[in-house]
């Protein structure tokens, strides 16, 4: 189970299948008191990076409007897994510490939700511009500039949802019916599949069938 903030404001809670829900509902209600209503499980999409893409806010000092300070970043697509990796192409020293670290951390806040809203993932951002002005720049402009420039940055790239996969395998009685020996083979399904073939398998089999998955990485949608 891991939690992370939503852009509500609220916590988001990553669950892994429907039987940890039933046992955080459990362990709230025994352990607290708190009664909780679940809304309808979702499967967890992702999105990476399609291509190569760059932006750039720029401060000016004449006819200054918004922030004093200048980001420019370049993102494209990262090896698998990775996640999400910020390097620098600027000049390191450019730029007050505080400033760079105002910077990744607004990158990657930024990018817990892509083009269609799904956090993206094994990407690799480079800051390649920056800029302040001193004394009147201060962590707090590039904190309020940087979340545009990733998501123009990310339009011009492109970007790929993807859904996630599970590997399974069945055992099955000698005497189950033809048309579920057809249905269930060794192999992989989408994940949002996973729970009906689990709660379907029972009846199929007199209660006799054994399943078994396990998270196979995933799929471009």
């Amino acid at each position: 189970m891991h939690a992370r903030p939503a852009a509500s404001g609220c916590t988001a809670l990553l669950l892994y299948g429907e039987v940890q829900k039933e046992v955080l509902a459990a362990t709230l209600a025994q352990d607290f008191g708190i009664e909780a209503e679940f809304e309808p499980s979702g499967v967890r999409f992702l999105e990476r990076p399609d291509g190569t893409g760059e932006a750039c806010e720029e401060s000016r000092r004449h006819g200054h409007v918004g922030f004093w300070a200048t980001v420019g970043l370049r993102i494209e697509p990262g090896p698998h897994g990775s996640g999400g990796v910020f390097t620098y192409e600027a000049e390191l020293g450019a730029l007050p510490r505080a400033f760079y670290q105002a910077i990744e951390e607004t990158v990657h806040a930024t990018l817990l939700t892509g083009r269609r809203g799904r956090p993206v993932t094994d990407y690799r951002v480079t800051l390649v511009r920056s800029g302040f002005a001193a004394p009147l720049s201060t962590a707090a402009d590039f904190r309020g500039l940087t979340p545009v420039v990733p998501r123009r940055a990310l339009e011009r790239a492109g970007a790929r949802v993807y859904e996630p996969y599970h590997a399974f395998e069945v055992e099955l009685p000698f005497d189950a019916p033809a048309p579920v020996a057809a249905r269930l083979v060794a192999g992989e399904l989408p994940a949002r599949h996973v729970r009906e073939v689990e709660l379907r398998l029972p009846g199929l089999t007199h209660g006799e069938g054994v399943w078994w998955s396990c998270p196979s990485g995933d799929r471009r949608v």
